[in-house]
């Protein structure tokens, strides 16, 4: 079952069928964002196997450019996500599906090749080729549910240490 309060944490057991749900956004995700998806991706803790998780689907979408990234918005919008641009800050737009108090899904739109998207598939590739860190990731997520669970910010911040020692170790071995 998917679906978060925005402002909460909650962790759940893998669930095999995240992965048809992603099937079933990419194949709405192709058709709304036709012309500017370049790939996309099924990110994030749903995409690990075995592995707690917010019962939030991410999603990586890679598009061009920032032209594209800009053209997206009223598209993304018109579609019904809820769409938060941060072209200016982050490089990206993420498009959010559901409502505030129910969020489904997190769709990341970045450029390809940018930090953003590189780090997203690092993350998850390097997790499934070395399971052994996973378990670990796990525990990291575990400990940060029970310090922040009504606080999604600083429960994502405590995860941070951890992120950067993956994408360091995938970067060390490319």
């Amino acid at each position: 079952m998917l679906g978060l309060n925005k402002d909460i944490v909650r962790l759940v057991p893998h669930e095999d069928d995240w992965h048809l749900e992603y099937e079933k956004e990419r194949k709405i995700l192709e058709k709304v964002m036709a012309g500017y998806a370049l790939d996309i991706q099924h990110v994030g803790s749903t995409s690990l196997p075995g592995i707690s998780a917010k019962p939030i689907l991410d999603i990586a979408v890679a598009v061009k450019d920032k032209k594209a990234l800009e053209e997206l918005i009223p598209i993304m919008t018109d579609a019904g996500y809820d769409v938060k641009n941060s072209i200016d800050d982050l490089g990206e737009i993420l498009a959010r599906k559901g409502t505030p108090d129910c969020r489904t899904h997190y769709i990341h739109i970045e450029v390809l090749g940018s930090e953003f998207w590189n780090d997203h598939i690092l993350f998850r590739d390097y997790l499934l080729n070395h399971p052994e860190y996973i378990s670990e990731y796990e525990k990291v997520k575990v400990d940060a549910f029970n310090h922040f669970k009504d606080e999604r910010k600083k429960y994502t911040s405590a995860k941070n240490d951890f992120i950067q020692k993956i994408l360091k170790l995938a970067q060390d071995e490319k």
